[in-house]
């Protein structure tokens, strides 16, 4: 496969990136929006309550990049070690300046959380799952962290990590669905993650890379018709909130994830504009993603009281768009700027 192709299809996703993005930025700032104004209207609740899936969405975009980038640097020289240099800058360069600020914040000013969190130094530092964090929505770099290093796995041997997924899969169904999911020691914080159904998400983005990987071709006819159950049945469970086990409607945008990827893989010769609002977006997906909810917190709470959905609107719309700018420019400074200058010193 060519270079320009694999570069194809990480924009197209970087478009799904953004998407995502904005989701999760409309569903905290919903939620803040009922808090602080106690707006209540039933389709900007369900709107909300939809924003939420955009972290699944991330989370299958996760399993797939690592496993279909990494695919082509197995065999360069320091290949292990660069892996894990990039993994840990690409984490903590861009979320240590946000993490540590709100820690300080919290600690200084607990009363500025609208939340009742009880918050661990450890885990706002370090993201080594104690507790939680001073983020709020760095609860999820955790299992990030759990995948990469687990991933690490497959530098030593491919055999060896598609047997661990294949017995780490066996193992999260076993602990949620069955009699083994009294066992207490998976109430300790680092079971409770590396057992995860959220793994599930990232499983199916490490088995959507093999597909694309191996050249496994399905019926364009048959992607689009699993894609259009999904989303109905995803529907339907969100509308009439029925719930067939846990987890399964996460599970359910999973799977909307899964098809929609592999579609858009399969029309990868779609033309994308490299300075586009939307690709820029997906650029700085991490950036606004760690700076949104403290942003869209204060952009609300001090915003004049808001009575009416028109007003509710012009709320969402400031937030989104002082998300996606003081996000960028985040990004600039921490993902472009500071991640590139320690590359420099520290991969080789």
């Amino acid at each position: 496969m060519s270079s320009n192709s694999k570069s194809q299809y990480l924009d197209i996703l970087q478009l799904f990136r953004g998407i995502a993005a904005l989701m999760v930025v409309l569903h905290h700032s919903i939620g803040s929006l009922r808090y602080y104004h106690k707006i209540n209207d039933p389709f900007l609740d369900y709107v909300g309550r939809m924003g939420k899936f955009g972290v699944d969405f991330f989370f299958v975009l996760s399993g797939f990049i690592i496993t279909y980038s990494t695919f082509y640097k197995y065999n360069e020289p320091h290949a292990f070690g660069n892996y894990i240099k990039n993994r840990l800058l690409r984490i903590y360069v861009p979320y240590l300046p946000i993490g540590i600020c709100m820690l300080v914040v919290y600690t200084l000013l607990p009363g500025f959380s609208n939340g009742n969190r009880t918050i661990s130094a450890l885990t706002s530092l370090t993201l080594i799952p104690y507790g939680n964090p001073a983020l709020s929505v760095a609860w999820t770099l955790s299992f990030e962290l759990c995948f990469y290093l687990l991933f690490s796995i497959s530098f030593f041997s491919k055999k060896a990590w598609n047997y661990f997924v294949l017995s780490w899969f066996a193992w999260i169904v076993l602990f949620n669905y069955s009699s083994f999911s009294t066992f207490s020691f998976l109430k300790i914080r680092f079971f409770s993650i590396l057992f995860s159904t959220y793994n599930i998400e990232f499983i199916l983005g490490f088995v959507l890379a093999q597909l694309v990987l191996k050249k496994i071709k399905f019926n364009s006819i048959f992607l689009f018709l699993g894609l259009v159950i999904v989303l109905i049945s995803f529907g339907y469970c969100t509308v009439t909130h029925v719930t067939i086990f846990a987890f399964d409607v996460n599970l359910l945008f999973a799977l909307v994830a899964f098809f929609s990827i592999f579609i858009a893989i399969r029309c990868g010769d779609l033309k994308i504009n490299n300075v586009g609002m939307l690709l820029m977006i997906g650029n700085a997906t991490y950036s606004i993603y760690l700076i949104h909810n403290p942003l869209q917190m204060i952009v609300i709470r001090l915003f004049p009281k808001i009575t009416s959905i028109a007003g509710a609107l012009v709320a969402l719309v400031t937030v989104l768009l002082l998300s996606c700018g003081i996000g960028y420019c985040y990004y600039l400074v921490f993902e472009k700027k500071a991640i590139r200058f320690l590359k420099s010193k520290l991969i080789k």
